[in-house]
């Protein structure tokens, strides 16, 4: 500058001149850049190391300087920064500059590099639309206020670790289409990163959230990786679509956490508990594939995941940490229930129910764990009929025939067991036969002594007699012996099939 020892990006701003436009003379600088040859002088020209932009104002520009050579705005002081629509074709760096007041970066086009390393937002920073057709690195960053990155699209990597969120980091609708890097990041205030697609691997390894974080409606196409995250306040995963999740906490802020994966497609990875306090995955509806759901202590985790019609492909129900027989094989059981969101307190309906264990059971077939999926056929029968039930009280069922669908059910418990327990069948069995014995003492024509009654009545149930009837028997009593035959038949019919699922087992 005429009368003073530094250029006008340095001057203090004090000591500018009124007619000076430092963003002018900015842009003047760009475009001479274009008809320098010499290579080292138009390097020269795209440095403003240090500089200082009361107002950086450059929306709607296109900054193309025609060289490799990228922009360099290191350790920059910028306020009223506005590239709403600017093109930049070059890379760009803006590492340890600073951002004063707010700054806009909306439908932003970047063609080469951007680097915001060690860079400090002072104010709210929003980057709705921008697209970033080359990596980003952000890396060390900190936002002292709100940011935006509200359908923003990252072409190349994505560097955020370590960046200091201290305000709300919204993350809505953002297209992560290479690999994305939020690793030691540090969210103080909500996280929210709904309907974002990861094209690649996300890595929020040793991540820290202070509130709360959700991810509703995100896909992500490759590894996520949560491993050693520090949570606190509740994480929405609801309707996201994840290739493989890893989720492994080292510790929680509080005693428990929520986690709400309902209506998640989740194809593989593990499920873990932190090395205190403990973790409440809710799977409602959701779909889990091959998922490990693992804990560092020695006790069972079945009780901290929540399983209601939730569908399962390729989903392992037994294992050393899962253990579904610690909780009775009722999966859909939760050590906390005041942990779950107000309208999922309550214990679900017998229809709710029925379809779990229903689903449950086609799940466990389809990985050949046989054991369970007895169990949970129990328990489908089990809640059908409290449904049934439910329908003949309320009138709302299809009148008799819902009344004997429920005496069906009720009589296949008692008698079998719903076929997974033979030993209902001998013990019923037993009581036929005594109870027919009783019945032959009553109308019997001649007198005979229990034991003998209780040897016919054996005879007549399994319809092989060995000897011949007490004497003098009369016609109803043959009538009854028939009967019993008849029904003889159907309980060793019953033993024979219960019996073989059991083997099948």
């Amino acid at each position: 500058m005429p009368g003073h020892d530094k250029c006008p990006f340095h001057l203090p701003v004090a000591d500018r001149p009124p007619e000076l436009d430092v963003t002018a003379e900015f842009l003047h600088r760009i475009e001479a850049s274009q008809e320098i040859d010499s290579r080292t002088a138009k390097r020269r020209k795209l440095q403003f190391i240090d500089a200082t932009f009361e107002s950086f104002d450059i929306a709607g520009e296109t900054l193309d300087p025609g060289t490799n050579y990228g922009i360099n705005l290191a350790h920059a002081t910028l306020a009223g920064v506005d590239l709403t629509d600017t093109r930049v074709h070059q890379q760009i760096r803006f590492s340890h500059a600073t951002f004063e007041g707010a700054s806009r970066f909306r439908n932003a086009q970047f063609s080469g590099f951007v680097g915001m390393r060690d860079a400090e937002f002072r104010g709210p920073a929003r980057f709705r639309g921008a697209t970033f057709e080359r990596p980003v690195n952000i890396k060390h960053g900190t936002f002292h206020d709100d940011v935006y990155f509200w359908y923003t699209v990252f072409g190349r990597h994505a560097n955020f670790r370590d960046v200091d969120f201290q305000g709300y980091a919204y993350f809505r609708g953002v297209d992560f289409n290479n690999y994305v890097r939020f690793s030691q990041a540090q969210f103080h205030d909500e996280a929210f990163f709904k309907l974002g697609e990861f094209g690649d691997d996300a890595d929020f390894i040793n991540a820290q959230f202070d509130g709360p974080h959700s991810f509703i409606d995100a896909e992500f196409e490759r590894t996520t990786d949560f491993s050693g995250v520090t949570t606190s306040g509740p994480m929405d995963l609801s309707g996201a679509t994840l290739e493989t999740l890893e989720m492994t906490p080292d510790k929680i802020e509080s005693d428990t956490q929520y986690v709400d994966l309902s209506g998640s497609l989740i194809e593989a990875g593990e499920l873990g508990q932190p090395d205190q306090g403990a973790i409440l995955y809710d799977a409602h509806k959701a779909t889990l594939g091959d998922v490990a759901v693992t804990t560092p202590r020695d006790e069972p985790v079945i009780e901290h995941i929540r399983m209601v019609s939730t569908n399962f492909d390729g989903f392992e129900f037994e294992s050393d940490d899962m253990d579904p027989q610690a909780a009775g094989w009722r999966i859909h059981t939760v050590f906390d229930p005041s942990l779950l969101p107000g309208d999922k307190e309550e214990t679900p309906s017998p229809a709710a129910l029925r379809e779990t264990y229903l689903k449950a059971k086609n799940g466990a077939k389809q990985v050949g764990n046989t054991a369970s999926a007895g169990h949970f056929y129990y328990r489908e029968m089990t809640y059908r009929r409290k449904h049934l039930g439910n329908l003949v009280r309320s009138g709302q069922g299809d009148g008799i025939r819902t009344g004997l669908a429920w005496m069906r059910n009720l009589t296949l418990n008692l008698v079998t067991g719903y076929g997974e327990y033979p030993l209902r069948v001998i013990g019923t069995s037993m009581g036929a036969v005594i109870g027919f014995a009783a019945l032959y003492d009553i109308i019997g024509a001649t007198e005979t002594s229990l034991a003998e009654s209780i040897l016919f009545s054996f005879q007549s149930f399994i319809t092989f007699i060995v000897g011949s009837p007490p004497q003098g028997t009369t016609q109803a009593v043959a009538v009854i012996s028939s009967l019993e035959g008849f029904v003889g038949a159907f309980f060793i019919a019953l033993f024979v099939y219960a019996f073989t699922r059991r083997l099948d087992r």
